[in-house]
């Protein structure tokens, strides 16, 4: 059973960052440009929503006992194949994990299109990851 105090850490990071996100209403790549403090607000916390979403993924993996997986897109990929998150979500969140990789290692090559884009649509998937993930903490009856 997975452990309800990790998960609703997890969660709560989660949901804070894409509050956060949210609430800074990136349309554009300009808004990024014009902005350093904005951009940098938006890749932390980007990289911190994405993390969090990781690490549910590699908790619940082990907590299951499954094979271990070693990078984010195959934990993601491990929930889908045992059934607990659709092929596609889990495709599109193996993308994010890359995104995170972007930010931490490889942060000078990000384009604010690109930036702009998963900020202001793609942590969709993030807040859906959230949703289901919400349903995996063990219930107290």
């Amino acid at each position: 059973m997975v452990d309800r105090e990790i998960l609703t850490r997890k969660l709560l990071v989660l949901r804070e960052a894409l509050s956060d996100l949210e609430s800074a209403a990136v349309t554009s790549a300009s808004q990024l440009a014009e902005n350093r403090m904005l951009r940098a607000a938006v890749e932390r916390w980007i990289q911190v929503a994405v993390e969090a979403c990781i690490d549910i993924a590699f908790h619940v993996v082990a907590d299951a006992g499954w094979t271990p997986v070693d990078t984010g897109r195959s934990a993601f990929l491990s929930l889908a194949s045992h059934g607990i998150l659709e092929l596609e979500l889990a495709q599109r969140l193996g993308k994010a994990a890359s995104m995170r990789n972007l930010l931490v290692h490889e942060y000078a090559a990000i384009e604010l299109d690109q930036l702009a884009r998963v900020a202001g649509k793609d942590v969709a998937d993030l807040a859906q990851f959230g949703q289901i993930a919400s349903g995996w903490l063990p219930s107290d009856l």
